[in-house]
């Protein structure tokens, strides 16, 4: 891999962990999700320095291309990723049907001291 190519990916990336640090700071993305686009930032910097590695591992692992491996690495991502977001939305459903309960309880005892007066 050319130099002037580790060095672009390398801006890239620093680009992109300085852009989701900021957005953490500002509070529009969580410290949970921030840390997962970190840590993936962060081994994206692996092959760069060292280019030669996921053919090591590829050929470790018997894969028939390196192109193989790159794609399973991607889908265990995007099913880390997934598995991440659909717990995120279980736990924010039980909290949104918890709230609406206790909303009626008070909304209940509110009408009901109304119409004693």
């Amino acid at each position: 891999m050319p130099n002037l190519l580790k060095l672009f990916l390398l801006i890239l990336i620093l680009l992109q962990l300085i852009l989701i640090v900021r957005t953490i700071k500002l509070r529009k993305l969580s410290i949970r999700y921030g840390s997962f686009w970190i840590l993936l930032l962060l081994l994206m910097i692996i092959p760069v320095i060292f280019p030669g590695i996921f053919e090591i591992i590829s050929n470790f692992f018997k894969f028939e291309a390196t192109s193989n491996m790159v794609f399973i690495i991607g889908f265990f991502f995007l099913f880390s990723l997934n598995f991440i977001l659909i717990t995120s939305i279980s736990i924010q459903n039980e909290k949104i049907k918890l709230l609406i309960q206790e909303v009626s309880i008070l909304k209940e005892r509110i009408d009901k001291n109304g119409k004693e007066n």
